[in-house]
């Protein structure tokens, strides 16, 4: 057995190293097979979920757009004619033209935040979610007042740059999520956002909106 060992020293050495070789070579293509075929899965679920975000703050952003839309009520509504409103520029927001108005762009925030809410940073929610409800406590306010569409849409009227103003803010963080992509969900809760969210709460109290709702129809 000895004089075998010797005499096939070299050639058994040989055909040891061939076979460890031969095994790591296995084990290594296989790790590196499942690593790839992980890494690709992962990008394609990345991919998808970029793809899904973006679309999902691309149709944020063009459904918003009705907050910019404004009507010139020396041109629609006859209350133009009465002394005191010649000759000023009378533009209401489309969006408070009338409670069917009013009501459908807040069906429309709450259904974007439902839907989409997931995809946006929790600074971006606080401006959509804050904004909604101001708009909510508006309508409900003037409704409780008694206020027809056509008083809505003047008392409306200071609100005109304040909503433009708002649009704004919301589109400059929505764009922003954009261009800083985050490959996360957000659950918006915890710690971080509620701490966030006092610290703009207080900011909106200071706005003109809010200020315009509680200072002229709080009783």
């Amino acid at each position: 057995m000895k004089e075998f060992f010797v005499t096939y020293q070299s050639q058994l050495i040989a055909a040891i190293i061939s076979f460890v070789v031969a095994l790591l070579t296995s084990l290594l293509s296989h790790f590196l097979g499942n690593f790839k075929l992980r890494y690709t899965e992962k990008l394609k679920i990345t991919s998808n979920l970029s793809k899904m975000k973006y679309e999902g703050i691309e149709k944020i952003r063009k459904e918003i757009r009705v907050l910019l839309q404004y009507e010139d009520l020396g041109i629609t509504d006859e209350s133009s004619l009465i002394s005191e409103n010649v000759g000023k520029k009378n533009y209401t927001p489309s969006c408070c033209y009338s409670y069917e108005e009013l009501n459908s762009i807040l069906i429309i925030l709450n259904d974007l935040y439902g839907e989409y809410g997931h995809c946006l940073s929790h600074i971006t929610v606080i401006y959509l979610v804050c904004f909604r409800n101001l708009l909510m406590e508006y309508n409900l306010k003037c409704r409780r007042a008694g206020f027809t569409d056509q008083e809505l849409r003047w008392v409306s009227v200071p609100l005109y740059e304040e909503i433009q103003s708002w649009y704004k803010k919301i589109d400059k963080e929505l764009i922003s999520s954009m261009n800083k992509p985050s490959m996360r969900y957000f659950a918006h809760s915890g710690l971080k956002y509620s701490i966030l969210l006092k610290i703009y709460g207080i900011r909106f109290e200071k706005s003109f909106l809010y200020k315009y709702i509680n200072d002229t129809y709080e009783k």
